[in-house]
């Protein structure tokens, strides 16, 4: 619902997050780059996706990576994820 959307929150409470863990979670960090992105931030939700995605392929958890390559895919093309 884009009445309840709040990138900018978004961004600040996903960060929060990934500082209190390291920014070691695949899954924050995928979210922080969906956060940026939604932002308008792009450059920044690539450089944060290709981190998840490292640790996500580090990790072994195979269907993740997938999912953040196609979101990282959206990210390059300049368009933010919204879950369907």
């Amino acid at each position: 619902n884009a009445k309840l959307r709040n990138p900018q929150r978004a961004v600040s409470i996903a960060r929060r997050v990934c500082e209190l863990t390291n920014y070691q979670s695949p899954s924050l960090l995928d979210t922080l780059a969906a956060a940026y992105a939604a932002s308008g931030k792009f450059n920044k939700a690539v450089e944060i996706a290709e981190k998840a995605l490292e640790f996500a392929i580090v990790s072994e958890q195979k269907e993740f990576a997938e999912k953040i390559r196609s979101r990282l895919s959206l990210y390059k093309a300049r368009q933010p994820y919204r879950e369907p």
